[in-house]
């Protein structure tokens, strides 16, 4: 069941990478792995991924994913690596298990959070639970905002205000009372027809 959580400031070290998913992963992990090893650095939390399309809607060849790994406060990038601050944020959130059950997690999270009257307020986020060799588990985070209700309308309408009555005027009557109304039943919509 998808609840709401804060995802934390995190410092960490990011690679952009444009592709299909799953090849996109790989080879923004094993670079940033290669860096963190070339660099002895270790990671100071689980990696994720920030995704920026939609790949029901994007082009696999033209998908673009970001992929990150916490780092300590005074670690700065270098080449393809960038480091920087990923400002924390109130997100919607759902763990999935398996490749299998991914596309059925973010249907249940962005439905969840439509429900409760939340908006997605930027590309979901994804922690890795699990590791290497294990089979996949992850959080889902998915910026969220509030979605602000209409003004009532009672508020907005203004009090009404004594008037003067209205004179009556007088209703005209046909000039021929015998004539009486046909109805076209071929004109009727469907639903109406006997």
């Amino acid at each position: 069941m998808p609840e709401i959580k804060q995802f934390p400031a995190t410092r960490a070290a990011r690679v952009m990478e444009v592709g299909p998913f799953d090849e996109a992963v790989r080879r923004g992990f094993q670079k940033l792995f290669a860096w963190l090893g070339a660099n002895n650095l270790q990671p100071q939390g689980a990696s994720f991924g920030i995704y920026y399309d939609d790949p029901a809607k994007v082009p696999a060849e033209k998908l673009r994913s970001e992929l990150c790994v916490p780092v300590a406060p005074d670690v700065q990038g270098s080449g393809e690596v960038r480091v920087d601050e990923i400002p924390g944020f109130e997100a919607a959130t759902i763990v999935y298990q398996g490749d299998a059950n991914v596309t059925r997690a973010y249907n249940e999270v962005y439905d969840w959070l439509r429900a409760q009257g939340y908006r997605d307020a930027g590309a979901p986020i994804e922690v890795y639970l699990s590791k290497p060799g294990e089979e996949l588990r992850a959080e889902i985070f998915v910026p969220i905002m509030k979605v602000a209700a209409a003004p009532s309308a009672r508020k907005a309408a203004p009090r009404p205000t004594a008037q003067k009555p209205k004179k009556k005027v007088a209703k005209k009557k046909p000039a021929n009372k015998s004539a009486k109304k046909t109805v076209n039943k071929s004109a009727r919509a469907p639903n109406e027809m006997a």
